[in-house]
């Protein structure tokens, strides 16, 4: 019998070849054949003889990322499945993004995620509170505060990112001026910040940051808060990517070290922290963290410290990139942390959609 095919045999010899004689060095390196050799099939028209030749091409393991991951290549069942190759986590704002593609909902609030950015360039915010004076409803604003964020990635390669922040601390001007954040009118307390992260492992990273760092108008009234974080995520199934486990800690200023017991290495850095904009408040560092699943692509649920206050919240994502974001604060540091009962509980929210 003859081959007519001779290149392409020897080159399925070869191939096997290779394989059985470095099968103990792919094992030891925890090498996948599947995942880490791939050939990928391309035609080329050649103009002589009018015909199609099959070019076979190495694909390295950035090139194989792309490949799988490419828009053009997976469909939503993949995306779904993509955690029985190699699973990637980054964070986009509060929220986390699995393999580049999936996004998710929030699995904090206020305290900042310490993997790296997804590679979306905008990400815009609208969160707020209520307030609960005596005899007042749950549901009721009654002079809440309403804040806007936009973040910006500046820069983003494989390892880490680099971008910046925009705050503007007033959506919302209330009718009792002498409540914190309802004596600045629609538009004020712009500031500014910045976000530093890198990729410590395919499932865990570091950050470092800040937001309401520059002060523009001098209507910031909570801080500076500069922060240190670190954040690791875990897979509950090892065939597929839910749920998904998040732990979050860290260090910072500003609203994340309000509790004096919890404060220390205070300083005049920066002019203080300015807190509250009728008081000088020194530039103390105080420790926050948040504990959180992500049960699939559309609902999460997450406990946090914020060093302010205790928070449990759930997040749902209506959009694909777009997240809403509600929850109850149970305990405050003015109040020593005592846990609140019906009457005194307050909620939160936010509304965000990344570009």
């Amino acid at each position: 019998m003859k081959i007519r095919n001779k290149p392409i045999f020897l080159s399925i010899i070869q191939l096997f070849g290779i394989l059985l004689i470095n099968s103990d060095r792919l094992k030891a390196e925890n090498y996948n054949p599947k995942i880490d050799l791939i050939w990928k099939k391309e035609i080329k028209k050649d103009d002589n003889k009018n015909k199609e030749n099959i070019i076979w091409e190495k694909l390295g393991k950035d090139s194989i990322e792309n490949y799988f991951f490419s828009d053009d290549h997976i469909d939503t069942n993949d995306k779904l499945n993509i955690g029985k190759l190699e699973s990637k986590v980054n964070s986009l704002n509060r929220s986390i993004v699995l393999n580049k593609y999936l996004f998710t909902p929030d699995v904090a609030f206020i305290v900042p995620l310490g993997f790296k950015s997804n590679e979306s360039k905008w990400d815009f915010s609208v969160r707020g509170w209520n307030r609960r004076p005596a005899n007042s409803k749950l549901f009721a604003w009654n002079n809440g505060d309403a804040v806007g964020h936009v973040n910006y990635q500046l820069l983003n390669n494989k390892d880490y990112s680099f971008g910046l922040n925009l705050g503007i601390r007033s959506l919302y001007y209330g009718s009792n001026s002498d409540l914190i954040g309802s004596s600045t009118k629609f538009g004020e307390g712009l500031s500014a910040g910045f976000r530093w992260d890198y990729a410590l492992s395919n499932k865990s990273g570091i950050a470092i940051g800040a937001e309401q760092l520059i002060d523009f108008d001098g209507k910031t009234d909570t801080g500076r808060d500069i922060y240190l974080t670190t954040s690791r995520a875990w897979f509950g199934k090892q065939d597929s990517l839910f749920p998904v486990y998040i732990a979050t800690a860290g260090i910072g200023t500003g609203y994340f070290a309000l509790q004096e017991e919890t404060q220390f290495a205070c300083t005049d850095l920066f002019g203080g922290a300015s807190v509250d904009i009728n008081k000088y408040h020194q530039l103390c560092w105080g420790p926050f963290g948040t504990v959180s699943t992500v049960f699939n692509e559309n609902f999460s649920a997450f406990f946090e410290y914020n060093n302010y206050s205790f928070m449990i919240g759930s997040s749902i994502r209506p959009l694909e990139k777009a997240r809403i974001t509600f929850g109850a604060t149970i305990a405050e540091s003015f109040d020593d942390y005592n846990i609140k009962n019906l009457n005194e509980i307050r909620w939160f929210s936010r509304i965000s959609l990344s570009i």
